[in-house]
């Protein structure tokens, strides 16, 4: 029996076309805001890396992302995002080709393509920089080179077979702060390849299966090394993504497939 409370609700794995790959976030389409206690239970009862919830404001869509330890997201989700990209312009009835996202990072903007989403994210800034101490310990191997781009660190290894061999010790990169780390090196069959291990980010897992976020500043050093705009990137995580990325001067165009995985209802 349907009740006023009822929220719908979506499973999306963004990233792949595979129904156990990508990143995995739960999409509530909201009438109006509940409070944020409500939002805690549910992201916590979802289980998922993230649970993102949206509320429609005129021309846009008010979009916010909750990590699976209840903690709401106050920088950028890229999985997240996407996942209610495709929600809003492919699941939905009147579909429109174009949606608007206001979110703590700010406009984002999605367009429909085919199957897939494009979705401009911020540039960030990187800086070449000296390892934190005790970093390369923690990733168990010593990169060829590590930069900084605010809220990460990345470290540049020489082939994709140091990039998959890598065995953090989570301890060790608990203990340098709350950052994300990036693995990443030259790919086989994709321009690059990368990891990315976030132990303190409260999404219940040490390692994120697939971050747009991170190409925020993977493709752009890429990009300027390799001296071309389009970059095809690929997550070597256990359940791994495919992302195509333009750089533009102060955006990265991110395309995007994605897979259903479930479309139900929560009672609350």
């Amino acid at each position: 029996m349907k009740s006023s409370n009822d929220i719908p609700v979506s499973v999306i794995n963004a990233f792949s076309d595979d129904p156990f790959g990508g990143n995995p976030a739960a999409v509530c389409r909201l009438q109006a805001w509940l409070s944020d206690d409500i939002l805690r239970k549910i992201a916590l009862q979802t289980g998922l890396p993230i649970t993102s919830f949206l509320v429609r404001e005129g021309n846009a869509e008010r979009l916010r992302w909750f990590a699976r330890e209840g903690n709401e997201v106050q920088s950028l989700c890229g999985h997240g995002t996407v996942a209610a990209a495709h929600v809003c312009l492919r699941l939905e009835q009147e579909a429109p080709s174009t949606v608007a996202f206001q979110t703590r990072a700010g406009l984002l903007v999605a367009t429909r393509e085919g199957d897939a989403v494009a979705i401009d994210f911020p540039r960030w800034t990187i800086t070449r920089c000296d390892p934190p101490p005790g970093l390369a310990d923690a990733l168990g191997l010593a990169a060829q080179e590590y930069w900084t781009a605010g809220r990460d660190y990345l470290a540049v290894y020489a082939n994709e077979a140091e990039v998959r061999s890598l065995r953090p010790d989570f301890e060790r990169l608990l203990a340098l702060g709350r950052h994300g780390f990036i693995a990443t090196g030259p790919g086989l069959s994709h321009d690059c390849v990368s990891r990315f291990f976030c132990p303190s980010f409260g999404i219940g897992e040490n390692e994120d299966p697939v971050t747009g976020s991170a190409h925020c500043s993977i493709a752009p050093l890429w990009a300027e090394r390799l001296g071309k705009q389009e970059i095809r990137a690929y997550q070597a995580s256990g359940r791994s993504g495919d992302l195509a990325c333009r750089v533009k001067p102060d955006a990265v165009r991110i395309s995007a497939r994605a897979a259903i995985f479930l479309r139900g209802t929560i009672s609350i």
